[in-house]
């Protein structure tokens, strides 16, 4: 790919705690976004306008010294910064929706690509192969990558969740861009 359509793809992720009596709701934490070849282009802690009551470190990695940083942004800043950032961009994420969320963000369907719900990656799961269900993003970077990510008693890095997905779309990029346009021609949803 030329260097302008590399720069048309970024792959996001965040870190949520949780916030509430229960620490069941999520807030955005954290956000880092990676370019085509696994540069940072932004990773940021978010400064959570609620009391936080689960930190979730064990998963999230964060810890409430990283929320009290001099640079972290708020969740209106982050809302303008990456907005910004997605202004005419392909998004790459695995589960894009529970970060867009977060964010308080939409982007145009036709513009996400999300390893979560591409079907090659997905499994059959129950009686006769079933429904087609997502797989954990820490499968897919073992099996196509070879990757070691969210290993078992470490918490899990936005940076390397959002490369390990840039990484597991540009392994099927070709093919996954020929089923969108196969996809567009016959009038369906990609």
């Amino acid at each position: 790919l030329s260097p302008e359509e590399c720069a048309k793809y970024l792959a996001l992720d965040c870190e949520m705690v949780g916030i509430g009596s229960d620490g069941k709701r999520s807030a955005l934490a954290r956000v880092s976004i990676i370019g085509w070849d696994g540069e940072v282009l932004l990773d940021k802690f978010v400064k959570v306008p609620d009391r936080v009551s689960d930190f979730r470190t064990w998963v999230s990695g964060v810890r409430a010294k990283d929320l009290k940083r001099d640079d972290a942004i708020t969740p209106e800043e982050c809302r303008t910064i990456v907005g910004n950032m997605f202004m005419g961009k392909t998004l790459v994420g695995h589960s894009i929706k529970n970060d867009l969320e977060a964010l308080m963000l939409t982007h145009p369907r036709n513009d996400i690509r999300d390893t979560a719900r591409y079907k090659p990656f997905m499994k059959a799961r129950g009686k006769d192969g079933g429904k087609l269900r997502p797989r954990k993003l820490k499968e897919l970077a073992e099996e196509y990558l070879g990757l070691m990510i969210q290993v078992e008693g470490e918490s899990h890095c936005s940076i390397d969740d959002a490369r390990a997905t840039m990484q597991l779309f540009r392994h099927v990029r070709s093919e996954w861009d020929l089923d969108i346009a196969s996809k567009r021609k016959k009038g369906g949803k990609p």
